[in-house]
């Protein structure tokens, strides 16, 4: 018998509503950089993909988007979405 959960449920979004650094950064135009260190700061939801300090991170869809709407109210542009 096999009481492995699988990998999919143990993530803390499904996979298919997250994003990489990568498309992120083109997304908030900025650098991947600039992107780790919104996440860090809280500012984006994300995980690791494996607990070691080089693992690619997958960030959650609906927070870069409530990310762009927050600094678009903030200045007071048009929403983008």
């Amino acid at each position: 018998m096999n009481f492995r959960v699988d990998d999919q449920l143990l993530l803390p979004w499904s996979p298919r509503f997250t994003i990489s650094v990568a498309r992120a950064a083109a997304m908030l135009d900025v650098c991947g950089q600039t992107v780790v260190r919104l996440i860090e700061d809280g500012s984006l939801k994300a995980y690791r993909l494996r607990n070691k300090a080089h693992s690619p991170w997958r960030i959650n869809y609906d927070s870069v988007i409530a990310y762009i709407q927050e600094i678009h109210k903030a200045n007071g542009l048009e929403q983008r979405f």
